[in-house]
């Protein structure tokens, strides 16, 4: 999945490099680069937090099974 978001950025910054103006670019670099990689960061991140409160929360209910016996 890495990969797919680094050959993204850089198809991205040569969309970028090769336009009118500066300020074209750096929107564009904006708008097709950071906002959508940074959203894909922050729901997969989400994503983890998620998957490890429950590991977490099911070790401890586990735990606690254990301690009963």
């Amino acid at each position: 999945m890495h990969v797919l978001v680094i050959g993204w950025l850089y198809v991205v910054v040569m969309i970028s490099i090769v336009s009118d103006s500066v300020l074209k670019g750096v929107v564009r670099f904006v708008f097709l680069g950071v906002i959508p990689v940074g959203l894909w960061m922050w729901f997969t991140i989400q994503k983890r937090r998620r998957q490890m409160e429950a590991a977490k929360l099911e070790a401890a209910q586990a735990e606690r099974e254990d301690t009963a016996r």
